[in-house]
């Protein structure tokens, strides 16, 4: 059985862990902004862990197509502190 694909253009949740330090966020966002354009900030919510050493953002985008996706991937993988981007 082969897992369901995606149809694009669609609404996609892109969470990203990372250490939590003071300029993360700004960095994220314009990374975001490159592959999206300008979005609204209810479009991100921001979650840290239980002793704030991490925070995990959930960045809910409209993504055109698949290979939008593995460039802001690829970009956030580049970012001192990211730890993981699903």
């Amino acid at each position: 059985m082969e897992p369901e694909r995606i149809t694009f253009p669609a609404e996609y949740p892109i969470k990203v862990i990372a250490r939590a330090e003071p300029a993360l966020r700004e960095s994220l966002d314009a990374i975001f902004g490159r592959h999206f354009g300008e979005f609204p900030a209810h479009r991100v919510t921001e979650r840290p862990s239980a002793q704030s050493a991490f925070i995990a953002l959930t960045y809910l985008m409209v993504v055109e197509a698949e290979a939008q996706l593995r460039a802001l991937h690829e970009d956030l993988k580049a970012v001192d502190g990211v730890i993981m981007v699903l």
